[in-house]
C-alpha cells in the first residue's frame, strides 16, 4: 500500500488535478515533497521486491532453444511414450514438491486447469518416476528431471485427451497453509479418425431500444456452444441481424475441449421493427499450441 501510494506522487500532473492547482494558484513545485516519500518507498520496497521476484521467477536473457511449456504426443492405442519434466527449486532452502498428474479441463474463465480428484481419462495414463509417495525433495537452486511414461489403453478412443502435471509446494505459517502450484499441460491425441464438430443450442435473445428515436437498438443473444467432436477446438460465434453482424473476438476464440460446453453472449445492432430476424453461427478454428 505504501509503495502504491508513493508511486502515485506524480499522478496529479497531467490530468484535471493540474487545472485545479492552476485555478487555486498552487505552484507545481509544492508537489516535490511527495517525491521524497516516493524515492524512499522505491528504495525500501521496489529493490527488495524485485530481488525476491527474481528468485522465484528469474529473467533469462538467452533461454535454451529446446525449452517446452507443454508435452505434446500423438499415440496409438495400446502404445506408450516416454518423456520428462524438470522441476527446479528457486528458493533458498530445500523444499518438498508434490507432483500429480490429472485430467485436463478448461474453467469458466477460459484458463486451463487440472481436475481435482482421481483422474478418469488421460490423467490416469501417467507414470512419474523419481517420486516417493508422490513427492520429491529438491535442495535450493537444484533441478530434478523426472521421467514420465504415458501408457495409452488399447481401448482408448481416437481424438484429443487433455491432461497435465501439477507441481505444488505448501508452506505453513501461523496455522495457515499456503500452497503454490505450477503445471505443465499435456496435449495427447490418440491416433485414429479425428471428427471436429461444434453445435449451438439454447439460444435466447433480448432487445434494448436506443434512447435516440428511430435509431438501432441492441440485440443481446446468449447461446450455448458445445464441442460434440473429439478434437480440441476454438470457437468464434457470430450473430447477424438486419442491423449488422457482430461476433466474439476472432483473435481470442473460446477454447472447447471434447465434451465441453460454454455459454457465449454476443451483442449486435438491430433496428426496432415489429419482427427482427437474424442468424447465429459458430465457426471452428485451430487454436495455438498452448
Amino acid at each position: 500500500v505504501a509503495a502504491s501510494n508513493a508511486g502515485g506522487a506524480g499522478s496529479v500532473i497531467g490530468d484535471t488535478t493540474t487545472t485545479m492547482l492552476w485555478i487555486g494558484g498552487v505552484s507545481p513545485l509544492s508537489l516535490l515533497n511527495a517525491y521524497v516519500a516516493a524515492v524512499a518507498a522505491f528504495i525500501v520496497f521496489a529493490l527488495p521486491a524485485s530481488r525476491a521476484q527474481h528468485k522465484y521467477a528469474p529473467i533469462v536473457k538467452d533461454p535454451p532453444q529446446d525449452l517446452r511449456i507443454s508435452l505434446r504426443h500423438v499415440i496409438d492405442p495400446g502404445a506408450t511414450v516416454d518423456d520428462a519434466i524438470a522441476v527446479t527449486n528457486l528458493g533458498s532452502e530445500t523444499e518438498t514438491f508434490a507432483v500429480i498428474a490429472g485430467d485436463g479441463r478448461v474453467g469458466a474463465d477460459g484458463a486451463f486447469d487440472i481436475s481435482a480428484g482421481e483422474p478418469e481419462d488421460a490423467g490416469s495414463w501417467f507414470e512419474i518416476d523419481g517420486l516417493e509417495s508422490g513427492q520429491v525433495a529438491i535442495p535450493a537452486g537444484e533441478t530434478r528431471v523426472l521421467p514420465v511414461r504415458i501408457a495409452v489403453p488399447s481401448d482408448a478412443l481416437p481424438g484429443d485427451h487433455p491432461a497435465g502435471i501439477v507441481v505444488g509446494v505448501s508452506r505453513a505459517d501461523d496455522g495457515v497453509t499456503v500452497t503454490n502450484r505450477i503445471g505443465v499441460r499435456a496435449h495427447l491425441r490418440v491416433a485414429g479418425e479425428v471428427a471436429p464438430a461444434l453445435e449451438i443450442s439454447d439460444v435466447a435473445t433480448s432487445f434494448t431500444p436506443s434512447i435516440i428515436p428511430f435509431a438501432p437498438g441492441t440485440v443481446r443473444v446468449e447461446m450455448t456452444v458445445a464441442n460434440t467432436g473429439n478434437a480440441r477446438l476454438g470457437a468464434v460465434a457470430a450473430v447477424s441481424t438486419f442491423g449488422g453482424t457482430s461476433s466474439t473476438d476472432p483473435s481470442s476464440p473460446v477454447e472447447l475441449l471434447p465434451g465441453d460446453a460454454r455459454s457465449v453472449v454476443i451483442e449486435a445492432s438491430g433496428w426496432p421493427v415489429m419482427l427482427l430476424a437474424g442468424e447465429a453461427t459458430v465457426r471452428p478454428v485451430v487454436i495455438g499450441d498452448d
